[in-house]
């Protein structure tokens, strides 16, 4: 049986820029999320001083497919788990008909 799978970087990246208000700071952080990047988060924080500090994490939006084979669904989806990187998720298994 052959099955294919989507993985993604679960990896993620932080950001943070520094602005009069937190809306200019959130701007600031999406300006510099890279092409092929997602940003998940913005949180935003005011230490003494009155300027505003936004922190965001990025993670990289790519998915790649993955193919593996065994006897049946069990070993197929074992050999497909395996083959996920360190720092990748699997999003879906599904089977090659």
């Amino acid at each position: 049986m052959k099955v294919r799978g989507l993985i993604q970087s679960s990896g993620t990246r932080e950001l943070t820029a520094e602005a009069d208000d937190a809306q200019a700071a959130r701007a600031l952080i999406e300006e510099q999320v890279p092409e092929g990047f997602d940003l998940l988060q913005v949180h935003n924080s005011m230490p003494r001083g009155g300027r505003v500090i936004a922190s965001g994490v990025i993670r990289e939006s790519a998915v790649r497919e993955v193919e593996a084979e065994g006897a049946d669904y069990a070993a197929a989806s074992t050999a497909l788990r395996a083959q996920v990187p360190p720092e990748h998720r699997l999003l879906t298994i599904v089977v090659d008909a």
